[in-house]
């Protein structure tokens, strides 16, 4: 399963919704992983943060407990094939959703996400999603 941005956002501030669909997921047996346009998000947003200090140790400790997958060629390719059938359609997503939905696709892997956003490719895509409480 690969971890989109949001899901890890709501991990590292301990949102109990993500952390128990966390859990769930580990002791299932599946492997968890931490794609690389993920962290460029989560490492712009430390960047901005008041709290970047503590911003930086919860995405190393994330680094430290998950795999983490670089984008390639292939997913690329995926990615951006993917975004124009989303143009041709009209419908629209941010660079690095797409990007993060074209990795899960080429790969046959499941998205997790909090993002409503991503029910936009919900059909060439399988998502993971829960509710995102406040």
């Amino acid at each position: 399963m690969i971890l989109e941005t949001s899901f890890l956002i709501d991990l590292m501030k301990g949102q109990s919704e993500a952390v128990a669909l966390a859990d769930e997921i580990d002791h299932s047996g599946e492997s968890l992983y931490l794609p690389a346009p993920a962290l460029f998000e989560l490492w712009l947003g430390a960047g901005r943060s008041a709290r970047g200090k503590e911003e930086i140790r919860k995405i190393e400790a994330l680094i430290e407990s998950f795999d983490v997958i670089v984008l390639t060629h292939e997913d690329a390719r995926e990615a951006g094939l993917l975004q124009a059938r989303l143009s041709k359609a009209g419908r629209t997503m941010g660079t690095v959703d797409v990007l993060l939905a074209g990795m899960a696709r080429r790969r046959g892997e499941t998205l997790v996400t909090g993002d409503r956003d991503f029910s936009t490719v919900s059909r060439e895509v399988q998502l993971r999603s829960y509710h995102r409480g406040r």
